[in-house]
């Protein structure tokens, strides 16, 4: 008897966002103003917000729940995200659209990844709203030409791999405060 791969239920969220990622960055926005403007946004205001909002809802679920593993999620996730893309960086010296070798991968994409994820495994049934946004900022990075597409596609899935490993491998899942 053949065994069939099940894909966990919370894998589905983050493999969707990563496939519409690459199909909304596969596509030429760039020739529209407001695309434009609106990737522009995404990419700085949006993105800040959404990193701060999103670790401070962890936070504030970790003390409201008494779990103290929330309360390490957000530094964690900042400092292995900062030390998987500068290494990447550093290592790959892959190139920007506009030439400067510091293109592979998206910072602001795994970090954004990574928070969805995270956010995702705190509060499921937002799951669409936090991958919405992490997409959004991905689909910016590509539209403001700070990335080609597949350094935003790998940033995404460099994240997802944060915010799983976070998750699942952290020792005292279950200690209170």
């Amino acid at each position: 008897m053949i065994k069939r791969l099940r894909l966990p239920i919370f894998m589905l969220w983050p493999v969707l966002s990563i496939a519409l990622l690459a199909i909304a960055c596969a596509h030429p926005f760039w020739k529209i103003r407001s695309a434009q403007l609106t990737g522009d946004f995404l990419s700085h205001t949006f993105y800040l917000t959404f990193a701060i909002v999103g670790a401070g809802l962890m936070l504030w679920r970790g003390f409201r729940d008494g779990l103290k593993r929330l309360l390490w999620w957000p530094p964690i996730a900042a400092l292995l995200t900062f030390l998987c893309v500068e290494g990447l960086k550093q290592a790959t010296r892959l190139p920007r659209p506009g030439g400067e070798p510091t293109g592979f991968p998206s910072g602001h994409t795994t970090l954004s990844f990574a928070v969805a994820g995270l956010l995702t495994q705190g509060y499921p049934r937002l799951a669409v709203l936090w991958y919405g946004a992490a997409i959004s900022i991905g689909w910016s990075r590509v539209e403001g030409h700070a990335h080609f597409p597949y350094q935003v596609v790998t940033g995404a899935v460099i994240g997802t791999g944060i915010s799983w490993a976070i998750g699942r491998l952290l020792p005292g899942r279950n200690e209170r405060v």
